[in-house]
């Protein structure tokens, strides 16, 4: 039989009511959203779902207003993120105990992992809906009952992607897997997945380049991040590898080899690719390696230079972005901080709390070597992303990273902070390019005026003069538009 259709007590719309609350019959929508959001009940301060009325008139709840509690998990008694008869974290606990068995027989290594879920300050019916996908459901069931090995090697067997990748840093993050540097890891699979695929004579020619070549430098480069690259040399290293794959695959199609490859038919295949410098790179190693015989390659041209904005275009975003609260406000601070300071997205995203130092009332970050005083407008921005809440936060309370990501226990993308900064108008290697130009300017000027004024300074003091004059242009440059209190 169809509910009579009522005028309902909480938005006054006309619908079907089913459920007589807050002193009248109410529509589901109106239902639903009760369950979904309760508050601090004004008459016991408890944390419930508020749809009754008291004997004072006032919205409380169901104690409260000496009615039966409808809405309690019944297992707990809790009213928060219900879903069902229970609340989220009863059934967070049910379904970890699923999975992994029962407490007295979870191996140590996915008891941290159950800890780890269960204390995390997020949504728990949000942990269930993870953990119900059918990659993560399979691969947990069989680590509890010993059919697959708790190691990393089992994570490799998934299909490769953020998910896999996501699933990886957790564990590591819950202490059931080895730290281990995820990115470099994942790169080292693709190389061998690609390389597997080449004919006999070429599969090696790819896996010996990438550990003679590729990995020496990688781990030169990142040997202060624990020699984990970051997504964006991920990226590039894996088209890389692609290119070099196409290459050898295709100079097996012309019934040759690399040791026999001639300089027409290397010439003819870098003149209808655009994937030139990693194919230079290949082609160069093998000449020296003496793999293959004396070949040219043709170096990529110089791209132009950077465009680059005026002054007044610069500072125009500067305020632009100050005001732009429809922005989240790590992207925010992000974009100033290239705006204001010339910082690259990559060096602001891998910032640290640590890096961060106040001092009374004014607020420095380590942006290198030498703290940088932030300027009032920039500093009450990042007062007020210190204070507020973790993105995620996960089972170990706030994140090391000053701009927290997605991945547990990982920094923001760049590229996502790229993409939101270019969808307001803000092109960062523009304004990068501007305002180094500007700053160079600067400098110069600030040198040039204090070798004038001490023609006697030591040559050795050359350093820390410079050093001195770059902390005063940056002042210059910000008290000029932010002037002091």
């Amino acid at each position: 039989m169809p509910a009579t259709v009522h005028t309902c007590a909480r938005c006054e719309k006309a619908a079907p009511g089913r459920y007589f609350l807050l002193g009248g019959q109410i529509c589901n929508t109106c239902y639903s959203s009760l369950r979904r959001n309760p508050a601090t009940c004004p008459s016991c301060s408890e944390t419930r779902v508020l749809a009754y009325i008291n004997d004072r008139g006032d919205v409380s709840c169901a104690e409260c207003a000496g009615q039966t509690r409808r809405f309690a998990c019944s297992t707990c008694g809790s009213e928060r993120f219900l879903t069902g008869t229970h609340c989220g974290h009863c059934r967070l606990n049910q379904r970890l105990q699923e999975l992994l068995g029962n407490d007295g027989s979870i191996p140590p290594p996915l008891a941290n992992l159950r800890g780890y879920l269960t204390t995390a300050p997020m949504d728990p019916r949000s942990i269930v809906r993870w953990l119900r996908r059918e990659e993560i459901d399979r691969t947990l069931r069989q680590m509890g009952t010993g059919n697959l090995p708790i190691a990393h090697a089992t994570i490799d067997q998934l299909p490769p992607g953020p998910r896999a990748r996501y699933f990886r840093r957790l564990l590591i993050e819950a202490e059931t897997l080895p730290p281990i540097p995820v990115l470099l890891h994942e790169l080292n699979i693709f190389v061998d997945t690609n390389a597997a695929q080449l004919p006999r004579e070429h599969a090696p020619i790819l896996r010996r380049f990438h550990r003679w070549v590729v990995l020496p430098q990688l781990h030169q480069r990142y040997r202060d991040n624990g020699n984990d690259i970051t997504i964006g040399v991920f990226t590039n290293q894996r088209s890389a590898t692609l290119a070099r794959a196409r290459f050898l695959s295709w100079i097996s199609e012309q019934g040759t080899t690399l040791a026999d490859l001639d300089q027409s038919t290397l010439d003819y295949y870098l003149a209808h690719v655009n994937a030139r410098v990693p194919i230079n790179q290949l082609v160069g190693w093998a000449t020296r390696s003496r793999l293959a015989d004396e070949l040219d390659t043709h170096p990529q041209p110089i791209g132009l230079a950077p465009s680059t904005y005026s002054e007044n275009e610069l500072w125009e975003h500067t305020h632009r972005l100050l005001e732009a609260y429809t922005v989240e406000l790590a992207v925010r601070i992000i974009g100033l901080f290239a705006l204001i300071y010339a910082q690259p997205l990559g060096h602001s995203v891998r910032l640290t709390r640590n890096d961060v130092n106040v001092h009374g009332h004014s607020l420095t970050v380590a942006f290198g070597s030498t703290p940088v005083e932030l300027a009032e407008p920039v500093a009450e921005l990042l007062r007020q992303h210190l204070g507020a809440p973790a993105r995620r936060g996960f089972a170990t309370g706030t994140s090391r990273w000053l701009f927290e990501g997605i991945m547990p226990g990982e920094h923001l993308s760049p590229a996502y902070a790229r993409l939101r900064l270019s969808q307001n108008g803000i092109r960062v290697r523009h304004a990068r390019t501007t305002r180094l130009d500007l700053l160079s300017a600067q400098q110069q000027r600030r040198l040039s005026r204090t070798r004038s004024a001490s023609p006697s300074t030591p040559r050795n003091n050359d350093g820390l003069a410079a050093e001195e004059s770059g902390r005063a242009t940056l002042r210059c440059v910000t008290d000029e538009y932010f002037p002091c209190r």
